[in-house]
């Protein structure tokens, strides 16, 4: 009985799996993608808290300035009685009382305040200055840069998506045709009108056919992930349903010179480079300085306690401390000598930066001149695949035709379906790849 029960059990659960739907896909259209990867990235949200750490590495710079307030604080205990506070005239207001009635003891405890303000730091400040200021720039810029990345990377994967989810559309159509070509190709043998070599014919491309629209199936699924990477986010169980964008974009007017110019004047990463370059001249400056002299003015206010005193005794003392640097092992020769290769190196780095960003600009006019090609070839394969397909249907039924050329043009038709697509969704990448890489910015779809 136990076991009946069991084995009841487990088909009730069985058939509850079996009819338990599957999860919706989640619709997403591109404005939705560009604002849930402009919030949630990762790498976009690590750029933003680069700038401010960076912000507040300059607002430490400033403060610097109004030197520095410390509590400081000492216990001392002493192998025998010693004076508390430094001597001064004062004690010796009594001269009767005699150096024994002095404030000595050998357990002694002074705490207060010190201040320290810098008066000639040897360029600390003001080059420090100049280095948080830059080093702040160049994070911002960094961050701006990357936010233009970020949306052009989750743009492209949108529409990479879109290519793979039509694809699949057109080879399930294929697959769903082929399947209603397979069950009237085994009547008609049956019926004797076709030879069954005709039918396996039919049979072998349907099998190929379910082959392409599992490959299609996994592509979009990877495709989807990677959009949803860059969102910040894993894909949900059953996927997005993603919206078309069928607008092809509008034919560039301007000038190749001024898009380059457009690009070494306001690419943000470019900027970033330059920012860097000036960062290591001020750095350079700074270990030139380093020769200079130090000039610090320092007020300490204490109360000296002890057992054997009654009353603390307060101290003041004001101090104008000069240092000057005389040899350090050669040490400051050398910072200036690494400074300056880093300046040197940091040049190259902008140089490079320049001849990349000139390189990008005329590859993606290259690419866009590619894409707009492509589309138009797109448009034309589809066409053509549509109208053969329904000539060579026509003709089978009729009795006319040739198995092999109405496969081949099923096959056609669903290779000039992909092909639009492909060419229509390459091209609007390729047009915001130029305005991505010229700094011109774009706007929602």
């Amino acid at each position: 009985m136990n076991r009946v029960c069991i084995a009841a059990g487990s088909l009730i659960l069985l058939a509850a799996a079996a009819f338990t739907p599957l999860r919706a896909a989640e619709p997403l259209s591109l404005a939705q993608a560009e604002r849930g990867a402009l919030s949630a990235n990762p790498k976009l949200r690590a750029a933003r808290l680069e700038a401010l750490a960076a912000q507040k590495r300059a607002s430490q710079s400033v403060g610097r300035h109004f030197g520095e307030l410390s509590f400081v604080g000492q216990y001392d205990h002493f192998e025998r009685n010693r004076i508390l506070v430094p001597m001064a005239v004062e004690l010796f207001a009594n001269p009767s009382l005699g150096m024994s009635q002095l404030p000595w003891d050998r357990n002694q405890v002074h705490y207060g305040l010190q201040w320290q303000i810098p008066l000639l730091a040897s360029g600390k400040l003001h080059e420090g200055d100049r280095i948080a200021r830059l080093s702040r720039s160049a994070a911002q810029h960094m961050a701006l840069f990357t936010r233009a990345e970020i949306r052009y990377n989750v743009r492209a994967a949108y529409r990479n998506a879109l290519i793979v989810q039509h694809a699949l559309k057109a080879a399930t159509a294929y697959r769903l045709a082929l399947q209603k070509d397979e069950a009237d190709a085994q009547l008609r043998v049956k019926l004797g009108t076709w030879a069954p070599v005709a039918a396996a014919k039919v049979t072998y491309a349907l099998r190929g056919a379910e082959a392409q629209e599992t490959d299609f199936t996994a592509q979009s699924r990877t495709a989807q992930a990677a959009l949803a990477a860059l969102m910040g986010r894993t894909l949900p169980q059953g996927g997005f349903t993603l919206q078309d964008i069928p607008q092809a974009p509008a034919k560039e007017t301007g000038r190749p010179e001024d898009a380059a110019h457009q690009a070494l004047s306001g690419r943000d990463d470019l900027l970033a480079s330059r920012d860097a370059t000036q960062v290591f001249l001020h750095k350079k400056r700074l270990a030139m300085e380093a020769f200079s002299p130090e000039l610090v003015l320092q007020g300490t206010y204490l109360r000296n306690e002890a057992p054997s005193v009654q009353d603390s005794i307060d101290t003041r003392q004001w101090a104008l401390m000069i240092r000057i640097p005389l040899f350090s092992g050669l040490t400051r020769v050398y910072a200036v000598q690494e400074a300056n290769a880093n300046l040197l190196a940091a040049k190259q780095r902008e140089k490079a930066k320049e001849l990349e960003v000139s390189t990008q600009v005329v590859n993606a006019e290259g690419r866009l001149e590619a894409a707009r090609a492509l589309y138009q070839a797109g448009q034309a394969q589809r066409r053509l695949g549509h109208e053969v397909a329904n000539v060579e249907h026509l003709k089978l039924e009729q009795g006319t035709g040739k198995m092999e050329d109405y496969l081949a043009a099923r096959g056609e038709e669903l290779a000039g379906e992909t092909a639009y697509w492909r060419g229509l969704y390459t091209y609007q990448s390729a047009a915001d790849y130029l305005t991505f890489v010229t700094a011109r910015g774009g706007t929602d779809e």
